[in-house]
């Protein structure tokens, strides 16, 4: 498909950016998902519709939804190659007086263990918090939940500056189960 611009990219880090998804990377996204489905389905929820997250109908969903007002889905692609490695989602973004929006990530199996999240999901947060007249989001307030035996997660957070806040009994169903999770939150710093 000649004459199709690269998309841009949202933030830049050291060795991953974060773009908007593109029709181009349904292959490449299905293909990281299936490859790394024994990695993540233990933390994911099934959605409602039952829609396997793992197929082309899913990849649907994240350009339905990668660019609106209560969501955001950045792709994590390696800044060298450009190569697909995992997916950030900013959802539940309200806007008035809380600013807020929910965190969501995973990265591939084989990119895993390398502080490739932490670096993508910071450059998440500063895209976040940026002002809007600046090119950012304009949030104050960022959370995440996760469940308390998925220790990667948790590295990932406290690397990013969450704090814990508290805890969920029975927050979220996950695979059919309905599992407790921590609540971690961090909030834009005042200048």
């Amino acid at each position: 498909m000649s004459g199709l611009n690269p998309p841009i990219p949202i933030m830049i880090g050291e060795r991953v950016l974060l773009r908007f998804p593109t029709i181009l990377d349904r292959d490449e996204f299905v293909e990281l998902r299936r490859a790394s489905r024994e990695h993540l389905e233990p933390w994911e929820p099934i959605p409602p519709s039952g829609l396997d997250l793992h197929s082309n109908e899913a990849f649907d969903r994240e350009l339905e939804t990668h660019n609106t007002p209560e969501s955001q889905r950045w792709l994590v692609c390696m800044k060298d190659s450009g190569a697909i490695i995992g997916r950030i989602a900013l959802g539940n973004i309200e806007r008035g007086p809380f600013q807020n929006g929910r965190f969501g990530y995973w990265i591939g199996s084989a990119f895993a263990g390398q502080g490739l999240m932490s670096e993508a999901l910071s450059l998440a947060v500063t895209h976040a918090f940026t002002s809007v007249g600046s090119g950012g989001l304009g949030l104050h307030r960022v959370c995440a939940n996760i469940m308390p035996s998925n220790a990667a997660s948790r590295r990932v957070l406290e690397k990013v500056g969450f704090v814990k806040e508290g805890y969920s009994e029975k927050y979220l169903q996950i695979q059919g189960a309905w599992e407790d999770h921590e609540r971690w939150a961090r909030v834009a710093q005042e200048v």
